[in-house]
């Protein structure tokens, strides 16, 4: 959103710069490149496992599994949605240049107004159409990102199945990614409903 209306100023230009590291980048390089500058040469993160061996309690136990976590997720994070936001911070300047916009403010609606209830709504519509299929990435970008952080999860649990050649396993994680990919496509429908009210589910 900040790059989008600061276009063409350093908020975009650093915005666009991001984007193409981000997308130059095979995912896991970029986990590599996280745990070394994190874990390794700066040692504020842990760089594998789900707790710490000293952790003892349910809440010292619960915040370590916090503090493990963040650095995978952070990566999912940031593979997760920089597409996102590209769409966004496209829809966004185009919307900008619609008539309707253009005559909300030659009738004198607030700049703010009319970003947050005109720009905004419809910039957000192809983000929510596709809402199902970034859940369903989620799988596919966990299995490198827990792989490599060794972190347990559903994503090394699925490489673990394959290697091992459990094939009830294998069908129950794709069932549950298909289930996942048809929850997401019911959350995409609600939200285009409640950003659209042309649109209804009946």
């Amino acid at each position: 959103i900040v790059a989008a209306r600061n276009e063409g100023k350093w908020q975009d230009q650093l915005w666009l710069t991001y984007n193409s590291i981000t997308f130059g980048i095979p995912p896991y390089v970029f986990y590599l490149l996280i745990i070394f500058i994190f874990g390794y040469s700066l040692n504020w993160f842990p760089t594998g496992g789900t707790v710490s061996p000293n952790a003892m309690g349910t809440i010292p136990v619960f915040f370590s599994k916090i503090y493990h976590m963040i650095l995978p997720a952070f990566s999912l994070a940031v593979f997760g949605t920089v597409g996102i936001f590209t769409y966004f911070r496209s829809g966004i300047l185009d919307e900008q240049t619609q008539d309707y916009v253009r005559t909300a403010r030659a009738k004198g609606v607030k700049e703010r107004v009319i970003f947050r209830r005109h720009i905004l709504r419809n910039a957000s519509l192809p983000i929510a159409s596709n809402f199902g299929f970034v859940i369903t990435g989620l799988l596919g970008g966990a299995i490198f990102a827990e792989t490599i952080f060794g972190y347990p999860g559903l994503g090394q649990l699925f490489i673990t199945s394959i290697t091992g050649r459990d094939y009830s396993m294998i069908t129950a994680l794709i069932l549950l990614n298909g289930f996942l990919g048809l929850l997401g496509a019911l959350l995409s429908d609600i939200i285009m409903a409640m950003v659209d009210p042309r649109i209804r589910i009946q």
